[in-house]
């Protein structure tokens, strides 16, 4: 078997190869977008839309063929369809504020400074919105959530910036972007670079009634069991008791409070699909397609535990997949040439390189993201830089997922380990009250363990070790060229962690 050093002399080789050839291309083929429309959804796992399989309908709208004819068929499924999927992104934290700042930043929190939610990014990184804006772009953000706000520092480079946080927040941000869009001209005007922030499926799970042609819609029923007689709920008082009492639910209860999850998913499907008709111009006369004329980017913060450990209803304690997998695809059908379906694994600070490169623009700094359109894209034939996952809580506890095949010592393996290192044997402490022990070390098996409940380390020495070189080279690396100082104490610490789960 090739070694880990030999195998990257070749990828470099590769790469120089493909960039003589690539010189020679002048235009990239196919009709290129004019402007970007990014939309990220807090709160809302991979695994619970029905685009990446889930079994309930959540981000799925029948549409008649009229629908589709006039370009409104736009759900999430038939959008992510249209588009490049990303079956393997994550997110680094379990936070908004420290997910969002990477994805507009293109660095990790440890190089962007932010670990938790509410602290302020520094002006000195330039962010996604200033590259466009700095592109002659006009540029505007709408969120529902009260940590992205013009004091968080994340509005940086945007010419217009609202965060709504009364009343249906969803729905506001949809209308103040509406009123934004049609202060311009699409098709004359100058290109823009739009970004909307939607809360829905964040606790409380509550989905409010939504207004339509054939009645008002119902989501706070939609999935959940007609015949139902429990109490359970989806309000932050009765979750937040039930994690902070050890209060046990029946598979019933759980259903239920799942079901109001999935309803909010569903809520913000139809919220999203209502915006895009009428940013498209699907219902004009004669109909437009304005969508055509941009790139779409559709992702997630973080997700969210549903009482998988501990009795937990929430996300900033957790370094598992509940948490860290998000969604993200890209629809642009007039120039993504590659393949649909990706098992590549990508994070989120890679859709700042990828949307910079798309467009020609030159990034502000060194980033840690890469740009995503050698996947993405047949007119680049870089070769992709396959590397692991890699998240964290704050700067004390890491994990990284990595597929078994780019690893010494599991290369004919299937699917994925995880590991989870917590040199200091930390206890997360993060808001709402109650237990959320980490391992100090562990194992995981995601082929035959998806759920990750299994520590497999004991059985599989070699790929631990491999796996914890791996992450003490990286956090080396971001010691060196982040802001957020990595001791050498817990480097140290990194290479005698034994096993054993902290609290247990």
């Amino acid at each position: 078997m090739e070694s880990n050093r030999t195998r990257a002399l070749y990828a470099a080789l590769l790469a120089g190869l493909a960039l003589l050839a690539g010189c020679a291309e002048s235009e990239r083929p196919g009709t290129p977008p004019k402007h970007v429309l990014l939309v990220t959804v807090d709160t809302l796992r991979a695994d619970h839309l029905s685009a990446y399989l889930y079994d309930r309908p959540t981000s799925y709208i029948p549409a008649s063929e009229q629908e589709r004819l006039r370009g409104a068929d736009l759900s999430i499924d038939t959008l992510a369809k249209e588009g490049v999927l990303f079956r393997n992104a994550f997110a680094p934290r379990g936070m908004t504020s420290p997910s969002v700042a990477s994805l507009m930043t293109g660095l990790t929190p440890l190089e962007h400074g932010l670990l938790n939610n509410g602290q302020v990014l520094d002006v000195e990184h330039g962010t996604l919105a200033e590259s466009f804006q700095a592109a002659g772009f006009d540029t505007a953000g709408f969120t529902s959530n009260a940590l992205l706000v013009e004091a968080s520092g994340l509005s940086q480079g945007f010419d217009t910036f609202a965060c709504y946080t009364e009343g249906d927040k969803d729905l506001e941000v949809v209308k103040g972007a509406m009123a934004w869009l049609n202060a311009r001209d699409l098709e004359a005007g100058p290109p823009t670079f739009l970004w909307l922030h939607f809360m829905g499926p964040h606790l409380p799970y509550d989905p409010l009634p939504m207004p339509s042609a054939d009645g008002t819609l119902d989501f706070a029923s939609r999935f959940s069991d007609p015949d139902y007689e429990g109490t359970a709920d989806g309000s932050r008082e009765f979750l937040d008791r039930v994690y902070r009492d050890s209060e046990p639910l029946s598979g019933l209860d759980v259903n239920e409070v799942v079901s109001k999850y999935d309803g909010e998913i569903a809520r913000i499907n139809y919220i999203l699909r209502t915006f895009l008709q009428l940013y498209g111009g699907a219902y004009e006369d004669p109909p437009q397609r304005r969508l055509d004329d941009t790139v779409f980017v559709f992702a997630s913060d973080h997700g969210e535990e549903l009482y998988e450990r501990y009795g937990y209803w929430a996300h900033s304690k957790s370094v598992y997949s509940s948490v860290l997998h998000v969604p993200l695809f890209i629809r642009h059908p007039g120039s993504l040439t590659g393949r649909r379906v990706l098992d590549e694994h990508v994070t989120l600070e890679d859709v700042m390189p990828t949307l910079l490169e798309w467009f020609d623009l030159a990034p502000p700094r060194d980033l840690y993201g890469r740009s995503l359109l050698p996947l993405v894209d047949s007119y680049d034939e870089f070769p992709f830089e396959s590397r692991p996952a890699f998240g964290m809580w704050r700067d004390q506890v890491f994990t990284l997922r990595v597929p078994k095949s780019e690893l010494e010592s599991s290369a004919d393996g299937h699917g994925d380990w995880r590991l989870i290192v917590n040199p200091e044997e930390v206890v997360p402490d993060d808001k709402p009250e109650g237990p959320y022990f980490l391992p100090k070390l562990a194992l995981y098996d995601l082929h035959s363990d998806p759920k990750e409940r299994v520590d497999v380390g004991p059985g599989h020495p070699e790929v631990v070790e491999e796996l914890r070189a791996l992450l003490t080279d990286w956090l080396g690396e971001r010691q060196r060229f982040g802001r957020t100082a990595v001791s050498e104490e817990l480097l140290e610490r990194m290479d005698s962690i034994g096993y054993g789960t902290v609290g247990e």
